[in-house]
């Protein structure tokens, strides 16, 4: 049995369709509220989840509580704004394999970015529930630490990441602001050059090495959504290292 594991918070608008992309295939479908204060765990459990609540700290702790508390043998790990593609519906883990790593379609506002490192933009997100566990020192963009061989799967999960850029720009400041702690926890320093240099090399990696620019004007907005984000880390690090 596959369980769907969705954590989520404050996401009323987003959660039913979620469930909805996935309650076909998975036999499980578990929702863990952080703490929401709108109606998504009330909407998760009438769409017919198993709502459990958790304070939320980080997204790796969630995340892990949230595999820890699946019922299936496989866990698709999907976030509310995260929809499982027809293609994925039809998938059988095979299990000679410990994870399947799955490609994203990333949408900025409507527009499906085919450029500047998002597609496929792969993410290990199926997964046997005893071969894996996420790392609780990646706090933020966490990572799945798998024991056993990584399949590669070309059924997408559809993700429509931000409905405009000031929703865009307010999770930069969030993922930003998140890194930031974590690398300083880590004995991580900021300097000049860090803030300086840092976002910049985000900007042209993503606009012109990865050809972020062929997106057009999401593709220029995305670039320096990133680049927004490296600052808000390196100059939120810099203010850590100077009051440590």
């Amino acid at each position: 049995m596959i369980s769907a594991a969705i954590i989520a918070q404050d996401e009323e608008r987003d959660i039913g369709a979620c469930i909805a992309s996935v309650r076909g295939f998975c036999g499980e479908v578990l929702v863990v509220d952080g703490g929401s204060r709108d109606r998504t765990a009330e909407l998760a459990a009438e769409a017919g989840a198993r709502v459990l609540r958790r304070s939320f700290d980080d997204f790796a702790r969630q995340h892990e509580f949230a595999r820890t508390q699946a019922r299936g043998e496989w866990v698709l790990s999907i976030d509310a704004d995260e929809r499982a593609s027809p293609e994925l519906a039809g998938v059988q883990p095979d299990g000679a394999y410990a994870a399947y790593s799955l490609p994203f379609k990333n949408h900025f506002d409507g527009v499906w970015l085919r450029h500047g490192g998002f597609w496929p933009d792969r993410h290990i997100r199926l997964f046997r529930r005893d071969a894996c566990r996420y790392d609780p020192e990646r706090g933020v963009h966490e990572k799945l630490l798998v024991e056993g061989r990584v399949g590669r799967l070309d059924a997408p999960i559809v993700h429509h990441s931000y409905d405009s850029l000031q929703d865009c720009l307010r999770k930069m400041e969030l993922y930003g602001d998140r890194a930031a702690a974590m690398l300083h926890a880590r004995g991580h320093r900021g300097s000049a050059w860090r803030v300086a240099l840092r976002p910049l090399w985000r900007f042209v990696r993503g606009y012109f090495l990865r050809l972020g620019f062929l997106d057009g004007a999401a593709g220029a907005a995305m670039a320096w959504a990133r680049a927004y984000e490296a600052y808000r880390r390196e100059a939120r690090l810099w203010e850590l290292t100077r009051v440590s």
